[in-house]
């Protein structure tokens, strides 16, 4: 299977970009990128979006199989993505498809994990926190989410997120259009 940073290269250089066309349009430098194509660096959660929206694509284009007509995904079969630098995991719950009118996860946090910084993006978010607790920032404004609750906001609001708590949360994450 294909390294994360692989797969940004290869999409970089098939659109006819070089690192430094994409380290402008993204926010950062030249050299960071490089660092994050050649696998060296780990990129916070909100960075990869970044960088995934300025090739066109989503994150989950980067992991996410096919689906071939399949409606069921077994939890064995999930792709899962993992963010050491943001301390988490992603379990991917809706495959690839060209009609694809959403995309939900499961976001597992880590204590301390968490985006790493803001972020925005055309659509709509909810969220289910099913374990542990999350804090969201939107706008500024930050909330504490424990187990139970939920959240929907449009995602052209500055957002973040991280867990504050002690223990691992889990987070249902749905985003319409796909975006992640």
């Amino acid at each position: 299977m294909e390294s994360l940073g692989t797969k940004i290269r290869s999409l970089r250089k098939s659109q006819g970009l070089s690192l430094k066309q994409l380290a402008d349009r993204i926010g950062c430098t030249a050299s960071y990128l490089s660092m994050v194509e050649n696998d060296r660096l780990d990129p916070s959660v909100s960075r990869l979006k970044k960088i995934v929206d300025a090739l066109g694509k989503t994150i989950v284009d980067l992991f996410g199989e096919s689906a071939d007509g399949d409606i069921i995904v077994r939890k064995e079969k999930r792709a899962r993505v993992a963010f050491p630098g943001s301390k988490m995991l992603i379990e991917i719950l809706v495959l690839q498809a060209p009609d694809k009118k959403m995309d939900a996860r499961l976001a597992i946090v880590a204590p301390g994990g968490g985006s790493e910084g803001d972020y925005s993006h055309p659509g709509e978010e909810f969220g289910l926190v099913i374990k542990g607790s999350l804090e969201l920032t939107v706008d500024n404004t930050t909330y504490q989410l424990r187990e139970g609750d939920c959240f929907y906001f449009h995602s052209t609001r500055n957002h973040r997120f991280r867990n504050a708590g002690d223990q691992e949360a889990q987070v249902v994450w749905v985003n319409h259009p796909p975006s992640w």
